[in-house]
C-alpha cells in the first residue's frame, strides 16, 4: 500500500488557493461599486481600524504603566 498523505494535502491546499483566488476575481468582475466608491470605502475602513488600534495601544500602555508602578510601589514596601 502507498500513503498519498503530502500529494493529497498539497492537492487540497492547491484547490484552495485556486478558488480563493477564482472568488477574489469573480467578486471584483461583478462587484456593484466602481474602483473609486471601492477604495474609498477601503481607505475609510483602514482609517477607522487605525484610529481604534490607537486607542487600544493607548489603553495597554496605560495598563502597563500602572502595573508597573504597582509592582514598584510592592517592591519599596517589601524593602523597607
Amino acid at each position: 500500500m502507498q500513503k498519498q498523505g503530502g500529494s493529497g494535502i498539497s492537492t487540497v491546499t492547491l484547490l484552495l488557493i485556486g478558488g480563493a483566488v477564482l472568488g477574489a476575481a469573480a467578486g471584483l468582475m461583478f462587484a456593484p461599486k466602481t474602483g473609486r466608491e471601492s477604495r474609498k470605502e477601503l481607505k475609510q475602513y483602514a482609517n477607522k481600524v487605525r484610529k481604534e488600534v490607537a486607542h487600544v495601544a493607548q489603553r495597554t500602555k496605560a495598563g502597563f504603566e500602572g502595573a508597573f508602578e504597582k509592582g514598584r510601589a510592592l517592591l519599596e514596601s517589601t524593602a523597607a
